[in-house]
């Protein structure tokens, strides 16, 4: 049985005792940028979303059957020409700017039973008879005229590939059987632990259940077309698994092992020009930071800062050390011990790339960190 809002501070104790075994757990990791195009704006205030930038955009995750799960994007831009038509019924991640829908109830001309489901290896197998606690966050969309229950999560040892676009009736460990959002759009979270009794290298979620044995109701503030068919559709964001009792081999970050002395490039960080202070694009990648350093509470990092050669020698140290303050203080106001942080700016002197170039100039200028201690 899945419990809805577990006392935060039991959550909070637990977390800090092992690394969350869902890589890109919050979907804002993406390759082959920029993203792949969908062949038609699906969504209204959404350009870059749907179900081709998920199969070719999205790290990790994958669909489990022959279905289209969707890679949904909400810029904060975005995000207020909705609020300008439809105020509240927006849809927006629960962190960051991307998450994933799927459909739990939909039937059409060409099939009783649409279901969607996403799938995701776990960093490394589950121990078996070790309690097992997960998390992950649910709202309905704005566009499904319908709300439904049965939201499950399957743990299974060999991932699902389903030549089918209805039901795979399967038996997950955990299932909602009540009807989620029925009376608000907005965010859940729903939680819950179980002992495996199995290896499980793959976490699988969607409706596992037939339409006869899966409840739907409209729900009764739509504010959508009224030309739109009736389905259920919900949006998933920050999906955790974790066994307090067992540690990883090695830690992660970003889908990478790492270890003590390991040097790894924040990728995402972006500051407003010639200046230390952070863009809201570089939310994602700092929270992947401190997840990482909340689930390793002995870890000691140091923050790099580096620029390109423009601009004098002083004033490039100045700013790779302003940059690398910043995103220390940005860790220390998110609860990380001061102790745990030092920082340092390079300025030009360590270059990786050619600063005769345009490109090469954009690599130099980055933020690294270092494990001082695991």
């Amino acid at each position: 049985m899945i419990k809805y809002l577990l006392p935060v501070f039991l959550f909070s104790m637990l977390s800090l005792q092992s690394q969350n075994l869902v890589p890109n757990h919050s979907f804002e990791d993406v390759f082959n940028l920029p993203i792949y195009p969908n062949p038609k704006n699906s969504y209204e205030f959404e350009p870059k979303s749907g179900y081709k930038p998920f199969q070719k955009n999205t790290k990790y995750w994958f669909a489990g059957s022959k279905t289209t799960p969707d890679l949904r994007i909400t810029s904060r831009l975005n995000y207020q020409a909705c609020q300008r038509v439809y105020r509240e019924h927006c849809d927006k991640a629960h962190t960051g700017e991307m998450m994933v829908g799927i459909i739990t109830w939909l039937k059409n001309t060409y099939t009783d039973s649409y279901r969607e489901y996403v799938q995701v290896k776990l960093i490394q197998p589950l121990q078996p008879g070790e309690e097992t606690f997960f998390e992950l966050w649910v709202a309905k969309e704005r566009t499904a005229k319908l709300t439904s229950n049965n939201l499950g999560l399957l743990f299974a040892y060999n991932e699902m590939e389903e030549d089918t676009e209805e039901v795979v009736s399967r038996s997950p460990q955990f299932n909602v059987d009540t009807l989620i959002n029925k009376d608000k759009q907005r965010w859940v979270k729903l939680e819950g632990s179980f002992v495996p009794d199995k290896p499980y290298r793959y976490l699988i979620i969607g409706n596992f259940f037939d339409n006869e044995n899966t409840q739907t109701d409209w729900y009764k503030d739509y504010a959508g077309s009224p030309y739109t068919p009736p389905y259920a559709y919900y949006l998933l964001d920050d999906i955790k698994v974790w066994q307090p009792n067992v540690p990883l081999k090695n830690p992660n970050f970003a889908g990478k092992k790492v270890g003590k002395d390991s040097l790894v490039r924040l990728s995402n960080i972006f500051f407003e020009t010639d200046q230390s202070i952070l863009r809201d694009s570089s939310i994602a990648e700092l929270t992947r930071l401190h997840q990482l350093l909340s689930d390793y509470p002995k870890m000691r990092i140091a923050i790099h800062g580096h620029t390109d050669n423009r601009a004098s020698t002083v004033y490039n140290d100045r700013l790779s050390m302003d940059r690398a303050k910043a995103v220390v203080d940005f860790l220390v106001e998110k609860g990380v011990p001061s102790d745990r942080l030092e920082f340092q700016g390079y300025g030009e002197s360590q270059p990786i790339d050619d600063n005769e170039t345009e490109e090469g100039r954009a690599i130099n200028r980055r933020v690294e960190f270092k494990i001082l201690q695991l």
